[in-house]
């Protein structure tokens, strides 16, 4: 699915900028890596394009669907947030499998999809822990393994990496890479790191004070 911006600013009260006339395109099935430091307008670019903040001015489009008028419940949109929001009464295997109940797919591909995710971030050995007994980074891994069992045709990623291990960032990088263009899901991978946004990217846009770099 194609994700646009055309001209988007979003203004909040206070007079505080935080996106500025931002315009640009990512074709289906591509990852478009924005790099920047904090406080520049990434995380809100992210919220606008999932439909959690609405344009000050401006439009995003998903397709041909102007993207406001997508109830956020019915699009196909996941996002993995910096910080991962797990539901504390649920293991990790049931909040991998949580976006099944709304998403279903049929009970004999039901445990391939779960197990080949887990597998594929190194979950198998962690999905009976509840949240609370998992590392920030293994929360993390769990959140992008739920991202990932909602199969949405655009997943946006905040930082998707940044409390894991040197050891496990290629390793993940790569099984979200695979998983995404098997499926042609588009990507935005928003980091600070240069270095992971070149990895990633099929295209890399520097963001700073709300502007792309262009």
């Amino acid at each position: 699915m194609e994700c646009r911006f055309a001209s988007v600013s979003k203004v909040y009260s206070g007079n505080v900028l935080a996106v500025i006339d931002v315009s640009f395109v990512v074709a289906p099935g591509k990852c478009f890596a924005i790099v920047g430091p904090s406080g520049g307008g990434k995380t809100t670019l992210l919220r606008l394009a999932a439909g959690l903040e609405l344009p000050t001015s401006g439009s995003v489009w998903h397709g041909d669907r102007l993207a406001t008028k997508i109830p956020p419940e019915t699009r196909s949109v996941a996002m993995a947030f910096q910080v991962p929001a797990l539901y504390p009464h649920l293991n990790a295997g049931d909040n991998l499998a949580f976006p099944l109940r709304y998403h279903p797919v049929p009970a004999t591909d039901q445990a391939a999809l779960l197990g080949g995710i887990a597998r594929s971030l190194e979950l198998s050995d962690l999905l009976q822990r509840m949240p609370h007994e998992l590392s920030g980074g293994q929360r993390q891994r769990v959140s992008l393994g739920r991202c990932l069992a909602r199969r949405p045709r655009l997943l946006l990623l905040d930082e998707p990496l940044s409390q894991m291990d040197v050891s496990l960032r290629a390793k993940v990088r790569e099984a979200i890479l695979r998983v995404c263009r098997e499926r042609g899901t588009t990507v935005l991978w928003v980091t600070h790191d240069p270095a992971e946004a070149e990895a990633v990217g099929d295209r890399v846009i520097e963001m700073r004070d709300g502007r792309l770099m262009l």
